[in-house]
C-alpha cells in the first residue's frame, strides 16, 4: 500500500443501486383452448430459451417452442416448462458510467487514492496514484474500472447493490480483479451479511486480470442485497482494481394450456364387408351416439342418401357398392367414415336339369326311368358375362356326384353320359355355383321301372338246385305269376315277389313237360303300366 495521509473511515451513501432481474416467466399463446376431437391444436410458448412440453402423448415435439397435438376425447391440459440461461450485468457493472449505481463505505476521490480506504473510477490507476503503474480495464483496455486503495480496517463494504432476481434461483456472480501492488488484497462476497464461500484474493501478480465467482440462492422475496467486502488489513499492498460485475442464473417457469374438447361427432360402425346373393338388406348405426345428439348424412353409391340416425336399406342389383357416413355435432365438430364394402352376387340361372333315358316317363310328378337303357345327366343354364371367374356345375344323385369346376361365362350347357345310378327311388339335383359363391339349383325325383328275368326251365327233383321256378326282379313291389298247362288250366297263381312255383299241383308233383307262364311286375311308379312277360317253361325231371 502506498502511504498517504490517513482520514476517518465512514459509510458514504453515494447511490442506491437497484438492478431488476430479467423476467423469468414462460408464457403460452392461449391459456385455454377448445377444439373438436381429432383436430390439430397448435400451441406456442415465449419468454424463455428452452421449453419442455408434457402430459399429452400426441405432442409433435416436446422441446420446441411451438408444438401441436392431435386432440383426443380424454385430453384436458398440456404443461410447458420454460428454461432460460440468463446473464445480466450489474447496474454500471463495468463502471462505464463512472461513480454511480452502487453503495460503498469507501471514500471516493476522483483525483487521488493516496489514502487507504479510498477509491476512484477511471481508466488508469497511475492517474490517481503515482506509485501505481498504468493498466487498462478488463473489458476494452481503455475504459473505466474501480481503482481501490484497500482499507486497513478490514471488513469494509467496497461495493453494494440490491438486485432483483426470480425468487429461489441459483445465481453465479462474477467479477474481475487486478492487483496494483502486492501483497494481494482480499474480497468477500456477502449476501445480506452472510458470507458466500471463502474470500477471493486478488491476483498474486500485478497487472493481471483474474475472475472470481461465487454462487448463492436468491431469497424468497427475490431481492438480494449483494456486498463485496474487503477483508485484508494490510498496510502494504492491498491495492487493486475491480471490473465487469455480472450475474448468471438458470430461470425455470411453468405454464398450463387447459383444453376443453367440444362435443364430438365420433363414429363407430361395423365395417365388416357385406355380401349376399341377388339382394342385400342391412342396418347400420353409430355405436358412439346412444343419445342421438348428432346430425347424420349417409351416402351410398347407388344414389341413396339418408339423414336418419339408423341407416336401413335394401339393394337388389348385383355389383359393388361403396359409401360414407358424415356426422356433425351442434358445436360444429365433424367426423366421417367409409361404410363397409357391399357386394351383391348374382345366382346364375339354371334352365333345366337334363336326365336322358329311352323309355322314361312321368308318373305323379316322378320321372320313371328304364334301368335297361343308358342314363345321362346334365343341365342347361344361362350365359352370364358378369362372372368374375370360372363357375362350377355340380350334380348329386343317391350316394354319387358329378362335378365340373370350369364353366365359362359364355357356356350354356354341360352333361355326362353314361351315368350309373343305383336302381332305387332317389333325388337328382343340379347346382350351378358362381365364382362369388352364389348358387341356383334344380332337383328331380326319379324312380325305375321293375325288371324281370324268367328262366326257360327248372328241375323240381329235390336236389336243392333249380327246384323252383325262380323269377329274378328288381324295383318290384308286386309280382303276379300264373302257371297254365297246355290245356289252359290255371295251376299256380301268386302276387308275392318272393314266392315261386315248386312244380306241384294240389301237393303232387306235376308231370314233366311244357307249361306256360304269365308274369306282371309293378311298383308304385308303374301307374297301371306293369311290365309283362309270357313264356313257355320246361319242367324237367
Amino acid at each position: 500500500m502506498a502511504m498517504g495521509k490517513a482520514i476517518p473511515t465512514f459509510l458514504l451513501l453515494l447511490f442506491f443501486g437497484g438492478l431488476k432481474g430479467q423476467n423469468c416467466s414462460v408464457s403460452v399463446s392461449a391459456d385455454s383452448l377448445t377444439a373438436c376431437v381429432g383436430d390439430t391444436i397448435f400451441m406456442a410458448a415465449t419468454g424463455m430459451s428452452e421449453y419442455q412440453w408434457s402430459h399429452d402423448a400426441t405432442l409433435s415435439c416436446d422441446t420446441c417452442a411451438s408444438p401441436y397435438i392431435i386432440l383426443s376425447d380424454t385430453a384436458s391440459y398440456v404443461v410447458v416448462k420454460g428454461l432460460s440461461q440468463t446473464s445480466q450485468v450489474a447496474t454500471n457493472g463495468n463502471f462505464s458510467n463512472g461513480n454511480t449505481g452502487f453503495l460503498t463505505a469507501y471514500t471516493y476521490n476522483a483525483t487521488s487514492i493516496w489514502n487507504e480506504g479510498t477509491y476512484a473510477v477511471g481508466p488508469n490507476p497511475n492517474a490517481v496514484h503515482p506509485n501505481f503503474s498504468s493498466w487498462g480495464d478488463h473489458t476494452t483496455g481503455t475504459g473505466n474500472y474501480m481503482l481501490v486503495n484497500g482499507s486497513t480496517g478490514g471488513n469494509k463494504i467496497l461495493w453494494r447493490q440490491i438486485v432483483s432476481f426470480p425468487p429461489g434461483v441459483q445465481v453465479t456472480m462474477r467479477w474481475w480483479m487486478l492487483t496494483f501492488v502486492t501483497p494481494a488484497g482480499s474480497v468477500q462476497l456477502k449476501l445480506s451479511g452472510t458470507n458466500i464461500g471463502n474470500a477471493a484474493s486478488t491476483p498474486n501478480s500485478t497487472g493481471v486480470w483474474a475472475q472470481a465467482t461465487r454462487t448463492f440462492t436468491v431469497p424468497a422475496s427475490g431481492n438480494a442485497t449483494i456486498n463485496l467486502v474487503t477483508t485484508s488489513a494490510a498496510l502494504s499492498g492491498n491495492d487493486f482494481g475491480i471490473d465487469d460485475i455480472s450475474f448468471q442464473y438458470t430461470c425455470e417457469s411453468y405454464d398450463t394450456v387447459w383444453i376443453a374438447p367440444k362435443s364430438d361427432a365420433q363414429i363407430s360402425i361395423d365395417t365388416t364387408a357385406l355380401f349376399a346373393c341377388d339382394s342385400l338388406c342391412f342396418t347400420l348405426n353409430n355405436g358412439l351416439d346412444s343419445s342421438g345428439l348428432l346430425n347424420y348424412q349417409w351416402v351410398l353409391s347407388d344414389g341413396t342418401a339418408d339423414t336418419a340416425k339408423t341407416f336401413s336399406h335394401c339393394l337388389s342389383d348385383s355389383g359393388d357398392y361403396f359409401g360414407y357416413l358424415l356426422t356433425s355435432s351442434n358445436e360444429g365438430c365433424t367426423d366421417s367414415v367409409a361404410l363397409p364394402v357391399m357386394r351383391i352376387g348374382y345366382s346364375r340361372k339354371l334352365d333345366s336339369l337334363v336326365i336322358s333315358n329311352d323309355g322314361k316317363y312321368f308318373a305323379n310328378g316322378i320321372l320313371v326311368l328304364n334301368p335297361n337303357e343308358v342314363i345321362g345327366l346334365g343341365a342347361h343354364f344361362e350365359s352370364y358375362a358378369g362372372s368374375r371367374g370360372l363357375d362350377s356345375l355340380y350334380i348329386s344323385y343317391g350316394s354319387g356326384n358329378l362335378n365340373e369346376p370350369g364353366i365359362l361365362p359364355s357356356q350354356m350347357a354341360h352333361g355326362w353320359n353314361p351315368v350309373s345310378l343305383s336302381q332305387e327311388p332317389q333325388t337328382v339335383c343340379v347346382y350351378l355355383y358362381t365364382s362369388d359363391g352364389c348358387v341356383d339349383s334344380l332337383c328331380r325325383q326319379v324312380a325305375f321301372y321293375p325288371t324281370i328275368a324268367v328262366p326257360n326251365f327248372f328241375t323240381p327233383n329235390g336236389d336243392m338246385i333249380n327246384d323252383v321256378l325262380e323269377i329274378q326282379s328288381t324295383n318290384t313291389d308286386r309280382l303276379l305269376q300264373r302257371i297254365y298247362n297246355r290245356w289252359g288250366q290255371l295251376l299256380f297263381e301268386t302276387e308275392q315277389p318272393d314266392l315261386f312255383w315248386d312244380g306241384k299241383v294240389n301237393g303232387k308233383p306235376a308231370a314233366a313237360g311244357v307249361y306256360f307262364l304269365e308274369v306282371e311286375a309293378s311298383n308304385l311308379y308303374t301307374s297301371g303300366r306293369p311290365i309283362m312277360q309270357r313264356k313257355a317253361i320246361h319242367l324237367i325231371k
